[in-house]
Order: structure tokens, then sequence, then C-alpha cells
């Protein structure tokens, strides 16, 4: 990989700190996206991969540390990015605090360009070193190379129940789409109240009940959100309940499709 083609993600609230890093940043070749703040990183790297993220501790909405935990316990090995502290703050322990949230590095402001070209580098170096050891890798464990819809399971269950295989999976079908909904509310209602025990108990629940109906994808997605609540705890997880409710409306279209063509 050459240096420059590095996928950079710059998360700095500050407009003039924006204007400095990205203006050092191309003048050593780099180009990057700007994110404002750390729900801003969760939703870009949603949409696509970084290699590195410089990532500011101070933010709105939700702040450098918050996000970097998110990010190591909510996307897989092969998405993860180095992520490189921005912080005033030069003491020993800012750094020990930093490193254990899951940060590579850190890099003092105002920022020294030799130490940004250094780190820079040597992610580049790592980067290359990760693609030739992962090239003849089997696929990825990214949501989306999950089914929303392993047909496989419902037929199944359609050929245990017999002659009444057809109306068992419609009647199974309702059950799950009529009370799921109720779900999702209680979900969102122990997020708001940063009640963790029934906010876990909820996403198994969810859980369950969507692998039994082979949605695979929605399975997966909350069996994700259980470690990261285990790991990082209720704060940031309202930021996923969308993603919940968008889960659920694909499941739901593909079981509806499954059983019109059944």
């Amino acid at each position: 990989m050459a240096s420059s083609d590095l996928r950079i993600l710059l998360a700095e609230d500050n407009e003039v700190n924006q204007h400095l890093m990205l203006r050092i940043l191309a003048r050593i070749g780099y180009d990057a996206v700007l994110a404002k703040t750390g729900i801003q990183v969760l939703n870009k790297m949603d949409r696509q991969d970084f290699d590195i993220i410089l990532m500011d501790i101070q933010m709105p909405e939700m702040d450098g540390l918050t996000a970097t935990k998110l990010i190591r316990a909510h996307y897989t090995p092969e998405k993860q990015p180095r992520i490189i502290a921005l912080t005033a703050e030069s003491s020993p322990e800012g750094r020990e605090k930093y490193l254990a949230a899951g940060m590579d590095d850190v890099l003092t402001k105002p920022v020294q360009i030799d130490a940004l070209v250094n780190i820079l580098a040597a992610v580049a170096v790592q980067s290359d070193d990760e693609e030739c050891a992962t090239r003849d890798q089997s696929k990825s464990t990214s949501l989306n190379d999950y089914l929303i819809l392993d047909e496989s399971v419902m037929r199944d269950f359609m050929a245990l129940m017999g002659d009444d295989g057809k109306d068992s999976a419609r009647q199974l079908v309702e059950l799950f789409k009529t009370g799921t909904p109720g779900l999702i509310e209680q979900i969102e209602t122990a997020s708001n109240k940063k009640n963790k025990d029934d906010l876990l108990r909820a996403l198994h629940t969810l859980k369950g009940s969507s692998s039994q109906v082979g949605g695979k994808r929605m399975e997966q997605f909350c069996a994700r959100l259980e470690v990261l609540v285990k790991q990082s705890g209720v704060e940031p997880f309202a930021t996923f309940i969308s993603g919940i409710n968008q889960e659920f409306f694909e499941l739901r279209l593909a079981l509806d499709d499954f059983l019109d063509k059944e």
C-alpha cells in the first residue's frame, strides 16, 4: 500500500484544529474524511473502511474514548482501524488511559509533523503486512456477510410440522412480527433508563426469536450488541436503536416474501 493510499478518518470538532490537521495531512500527501463527533465516526465507519482514525478526545455527543470502546467492541477484526488519540494531555497517566481504552498510540497537540509522518508510515507498513497475511482468508464476518433470512431454517421447521407445515410457519412468522415491536420497545426503554440487566435480557430474547425464524443477520447483530453492552455499558447504546429497527424491517419483508412463494 502506498502511503498516500491510507484511508484516514479525522475526528475533530474544533474548526481551527480541523483546518490545521487537514492542511498538515495535505502537505505530507494524504487525504482524510472528516467527522465532527464520535457518533459521526461510527456512522462513517458503517459506510466505509478506514486504516487509521485520528481521534480527538473531547468531542460533543460522544467523546473519543467512548467512540474507541464502541469500535473495539462492535466491529470485526477485519474492519478494525488503528486509532491515534489527539490530545493536549501529555501525562503518562493520560497515555495509559487512552491505550487502555483501545487506542494504539497518542499524538500530543499541537501535533508535530514529524511525529504524524512516523505514525502514518508505520500504519502503511502494518497494513501491507496484514493485507498479505489475510489475502487468502475465507470470507469475512461482517454483518453483511450474514443472510437476512436463512430460508433453510423455515423449511426445516415446515418439514418437522408435516402436513401442517405451511400453516405452522405462517403462525410462527406472525408471532415474530407481532411480538418483535414490543421487544424493540423494551430495548429502547431499558437503554433510556440505563438498565443494563433489562437491556441484555431483551436483546437475548430478540436474538433467540430471530434465530427461530432464520433471521441470521438480526441474530448476529443482537449477539454483537450483547457483547457491546457487557464491555462498554448502556450509555452509548442508543445510537444502535435505529439499526435494530432497520434489521427488523428487512427481516419482516424477507419472511413475507418467503411465505408468498411457498
